[in-house]
């Protein structure tokens, strides 16, 4: 219900209550109002009410806004809403919104979105740069606990505790979990949890998981800004430091080929996926996007037009490459061609053999029954196969690193690599894999020494 009071001024102003807030406190909104001079009183009544009426349905509705009384955590939410939710791609928005969540909120949100100033946001980087500086305490069961939960399957796990299976076996296998987790296993089985999970000591977080805060404050800053709410973006003076560039890892001449041949007598599938993404350099929910008309045998073009991912949460989706560019076609080897055609026949033959027993999936890469695979298999059989041969450690997307890194040792220049694997411009291919094309500057000076002696040989 919106009121008006007179102020001494002579202004007048409306206040709406919006019931209480989590501490029981009275929730108001508030807005002055200056009428005209010669105005009668009649006519002063009736411009009040009419503006009463005017500012409560504003409140109401939630589209009146004061940069000077909004908090953090209320044009944050709003950010979400009209911003995060409609722009972002699902697996840009979950973790975005846990990081708000889990730290920022917690930290910012209650200050007055005009009152934040660049020094509190270098603060809060400071502090989660400092060990102790995560927000939720990590928990690994100790010896007694691993000893107790190996009686038990996954799936009896689940049953008497309620967590996912998948949470059960990570645990089972020493891994780490949140105190909520740890704690709703004790109570299930009415163990001592100090006796059964110890807390572990986290390092601070990277500088890359930094970066990624501080983009997500900067953004909801401008988002403010382009409301009109604040006159400038305090994140955008932040002085970050030096951001540590993680190195790409990827496999030499020498590991691929070892690759290649551990490959030899696995699932045809499997082979035909790892190799495509060697062959290409494409990203995992591109290689699961993919369809048979997506291949063009007689040009030997593959057109990559979309991705299918998982997302907790959300599910299986299908949505466009993450960049305009990413929408692209690429050229494959007459060897990749050769092993998409023995595939799709493979299929053929799986189809005839099953008859009506064939799911009939429609994307490229399927199980031997016809379903299709779910986007998150080719990582999970690719670190499980690594794990069987004893090679290096890399994950499925550093595959599509081994692909750049080969190619650009072999005289690939940077435009037509960056077209290749869909990157917004050439800057980013440089930049990501300087380190291969630094080392080519040996090369170079070779080839100037070779060009050094063609010269004097022929003019001097």
């Amino acid at each position: 219900m919106a009121s008006i009071e007179k102020r001494k001024d002579g202004s007048y102003r409306v206040i709406v209550s919006c019931g209480y807030d989590v501490n029981g406190k009275k929730i108001r909104k508030s807005k002055t109002i200056k009428l005209p001079p010669n105005l009668t009183e009649r006519q002063k009544q009736k411009e009040l009410e009419r503006q009463k009426i005017l500012f409560e349905h504003d409140v109401q509705n939630k589209t009146y806004l004061d940069g000077e009384k909004l908090t953090f955590a209320e044009i944050s939410e709003l950010w979400i809403e009209k911003y995060a939710k409609i722009k972002y791609a699902p697996a840009t928005l979950k973790p975005c919104l846990a990081r708000l969540k889990d730290r920022i909120i917690p930290e910012l949100g209650h200050l007055k979105l005009s009152k934040i100033q660049t020094y509190h946001l270098e603060e809060f980087y400071n502090k989660l740069r400092n060990n102790g500086s995560r927000l939720e305490d990590f928990y690994t069961p100790t010896i007694i606990m691993s000893e107790f939960l190996s009686k038990y399957t996954n799936k009896n796990l689940q049953q008497i505790t309620g967590i996912t299976t998948k949470t059960c076996k990570r645990i089972k296998e020493g891994q780490k979990t949140n105190i909520k987790t740890a704690q709703k296993i004790c109570n299930s089985f009415g163990l001592d949890f100090n006796k059964m999970f110890k807390m572990t000591n986290e390092k601070p977080l990277s500088d890359k998981t930094i970066k990624n805060h501080h983009t997500d404050i900067s953004a909801i800053f401008s988002f403010a800004e382009r409301w009109g709410l604040i006159h400038s973006n305090p994140a955008k003076k932040v002085d970050l430091g030096k951001i540590s560039k993680k190195q790409v890892k990827y496999y030499d001449d020498i590991q691929t080929a070892k690759l290649f041949k551990a490959l030899e007598n696995e699932p045809f599938t499997y082979r035909t996926i790892i190799f495509l993404a060697l062959d290409v350099g494409l990203r995992s929910g591109e290689l699961c996007g993919l369809k048979w008309e997506d291949v063009n045998f007689d040009t030997s073009v593959l057109s990559i037009n979309k991705q299918r991912q998982y997302v907790s949460t959300y599910g299986i989706m299908e949505r466009q490459p993450k960049t305009e560019n990413g929408i692209r076609t690429v050229t494959l080897s007459s060897q990749m061609i050769t092993m998409l055609k023995q595939y799709k026949q493979k299929q053929a033959e799986d189809k005839l053999r099953l008859g009506s027993a064939w799911k009939n999936g429609e994307y490229l890469f399927k199980h031997d029954d016809g379903q299709d695979l779910h986007p998150t298999r080719p990582y999970k059989w690719f670190m499980n196969f690594l794990k069987r041969h004893n090679l290096p450690k890399i994950t499925f997307h550093e595959l599509r690193h081994t692909n750049a890194s080969l190619l650009i040792a072999n005289g690939v220049d940077a435009v037509t690599l960056s077209k290749r694997l869909g990157h917004a411009d050439k800057t980013v291919t440089l930049n990501t894999y300087s380190h291969a094309i630094q080392s080519k500057e040996t090369q170079a000076a070779t080839t100037m020494d070779n060009l050094y002696s063609r010269l004097k040989k022929k003019y001097l």
